[in-house]
């Protein structure tokens, strides 16, 4: 576990009440799928948990500041329904957050087998995809099945599509 500043790079909307936030910082103790990270919220007292939803190097996304530099990222998607990540929600680009990172055990990629079948719904979809991105590139033929309550609340399906 690892206490870190992280800055956000992009916080949108992905599906009703469904946002992504994209952060730059040191993503180096996030070493499985499946971990989470913590988030203070300033004026709250207990930190937000959320799911890692990809993490590791890239490059800045084009029309921001940088596009194209390298950087470490963060992907979390979260729900907002409650305080906190109503707050989140209203953050905007360069807003600082602390971050505590490289929490849980995360998936061990290792008892996969060659064909695995990964399912999930609502909040319980990103972890999923980080996990299917190093399945696939362990050359795992990655099947994912996608649950949510309602059509304007599913996210992330292209995504998935787009690993094969």
């Amino acid at each position: 576990m690892q206490e870190r500043i992280f800055t956000i790079v992009s916080n949108e909307p992905l599906a009703r009440d469904t946002f992504r936030m994209v952060l730059t910082g040191d993503t180096s103790a996030i070493t499985r799928p499946g971990q989470f990270v913590n988030l203070r919220i300033g004026g709250l007292y207990l930190r937000r948990p959320i799911s890692v939803s990809d993490s590791g190097p890239g490059t800045c996304p084009a029309g921001l500041p940088g596009a194209g530099l390298p950087m470490d990222f963060l992907t979390l998607i979260y729900k907002v329904v409650g305080q906190g990540t109503e707050a989140m929600a209203e953050m905007g680009s360069d807003t600082e957050l602390d971050v505590l990172t490289g929490l849980g055990n995360g998936f061990d990629v290792s008892r996969a087998g060659g064909r695995p079948l990964l399912i999930g719904g609502g909040v319980g979809v990103p972890p999923l995809y980080k996990l299917a991105k190093e399945l696939t590139a362990r050359g795992c033929a990655v099947t994912a099945v996608l649950g949510f309550n309602t059509a304007d609340e599913a996210f992330y399906a292209d995504e998935f599509r787009a690993l094969g």
